[in-house]
């Protein structure tokens, strides 16, 4: 591989490049078929950061790798979870205590996240954590030497900015928002492009001083399985279903967080008609234990299980799902137009996304369980209610598949090739 430039054609004619230095003393003549050739041939390396405070970050960061793969280019992605590589103790430990704190305080996690939604001091504040560990993501950088590098969660986007202002990188930089919500966390000065999921989220972008022309809506980046085509019949079949019960799938999300989901399933016991239900506890092992324990004599068949990588097939059999509002998991129900019950959204980014939600009657929002009872029972026995949610599911349904449009977005960033491959059977 040669770092330099392209001169002018030396001799004038259509078959020769000259090769420079970079300080432009003389290299070389190369043939332009060649020069040519082993351009086109040099993959691109795309890196992309994600963290695992939610499920939803690694899951973009992984539809978006399998989509760019899709394409069939010559980039070659490589996914980093950039706090899990440099600091495991500190990232494991304070991954746990954000989760707790999020099930055990919902109230002060939304509180803080309203009090840095814009830029402030307490906004600064938060955004001073990305400086740490800047040397160690600075390594693992330089190690891959990427093209354009990719962020699909807030706290990558601020380490990234940080290495650009520190003058350590100077390649384009692509922040996935991967929420229905707008906030200055997500916000840095040297983001070159911003993906969104909706225009609301350009706008909302657009007021906090983004430029509209730097902002992308491609919706957020879901897996592409979940605009396959399901044979719904023979998936019940697959996973012991009755075809004439109706099926209610409950998540979590990866982290399995859905608060209160103990008096929920009490709840739902109450319903008068026998039912079947799908539990998924993401990576919540003692929620798993938990709901076995509790729903063993239940008068509904139940099937629970823990994190799963085929919950596009769960969603196809389903008639309703009970979920929290997670950016990713709401994206994909969107895509597969199931009907969403959102249940005690626990504030912060899961409040916008239902808001997006509810304002457009595309999902019901339930805030405790006397109300889930009443709209759980109305989803369940009112078909036209079904119809009209479906309906306007797909009137936000506009991008068939949000991945690749954010894939296109990521490659048309590529820088173009300033390297290229010889061999010294082809100097002249």
């Amino acid at each position: 591989m040669l770092d330099a430039h392209i001169g002018l054609v030396c001799p004038p004619k259509k078959d020769y490049i000259c090769i420079f230095n970079e300080n432009w003393t003389f290299k070389m003549v190369i043939s332009t078929e060649i020069a040519i050739i082993g351009v086109k041939d040099m993959p691109n390396k795309i890196l992309i950061l994600t963290g695992h405070y939610g499920e939803g970050h690694k899951q973009a960061a992984l539809a978006i790798k399998k989509a760019i793969d899709h394409k069939r280019t010559n980039a070659q992605v490589t996914i980093i979870d950039p706090a899990k590589e440099t600091h495991p103790f500190l990232d494991s430990v304070s991954r746990r205590f954000f989760i707790n704190g999020v099930k055990i305080f919902p109230s002060l996690y939304h509180y803080f996240y309203e009090k840095t939604r814009y830029l402030n001091y307490a906004g600064m504040m938060l955004k001073g954590l990305n400086r740490i560990g800047v040397n160690r993501v600075f390594g693992l950088v330089s190690h891959i030497d990427p093209d354009v590098i990719v962020s699909t969660c807030p706290i990558a986007a601020g380490i990234m900015s940080t290495l650009k202002e520190y003058g350590l990188i100077d390649v384009p930089t692509v922040t996935v928002i991967t929420d229905h919500t707008v906030h200055s966390y997500w916000v840095y000065q040297n983001t070159d492009i911003y993906i969104a999921g909706s225009e609301g989220v350009r706008q909302g972008l657009k007021k906090l001083g983004i430029n509209g022309e730097n902002i992308k809506v491609t919706g957020i980046p879901i897996n592409p399985k979940f605009s396959d085509h399901f044979n719904r019949r023979s998936l019940k079949e697959k996973y012991g279903l009755k075809d004439a019960l109706p099926t209610i799938l409950i998540s979590g999300g990866g982290c399995g967080i859905l608060k209160g989901i103990l008096s929920t399933l009490k709840v739902l016991e109450k319903i008068p008609f026998k039912i079947q239900m799908i539990i998924t506890c993401g990576h919540n092992r003692r929620l798993y234990h938990r709901i076995k324990q509790q729903m063993e004599h239940s008068k509904h068949d139940i099937f629970v299980t823990g994190f799963v990588d085929y919950m596009e097939e769960l969603m196809a059999v389903s008639d309703i799902m009970i979920t929290k509002a997670g950016g990713l998991t709401v994206s994909e129900a969107v895509m597969m137009a199931l009907p969403m019950l959102l249940y005690k959204p626990i504030g912060g980014q899961e409040k916008d996304n239902t808001k997006f939600l509810v304002n457009r009657k595309a999902a019901l929002l339930a805030n405790d369980d006397k109300d889930l009872y009443i709209k759980i029972i109305e989803m369940l026995t009112n078909p036209d209610l079904i119809s009209t949610i479906q309906n306007n599911v797909q009137a936000i349904q506009t991008r068939k598949d949000p991945a690749s449009l954010a894939a296109q977005v990521i490659l048309n960033a590529l820088p173009k090739p300033s390297k290229i491959l010889y061999s010294e059977e082809y100097l002249l």
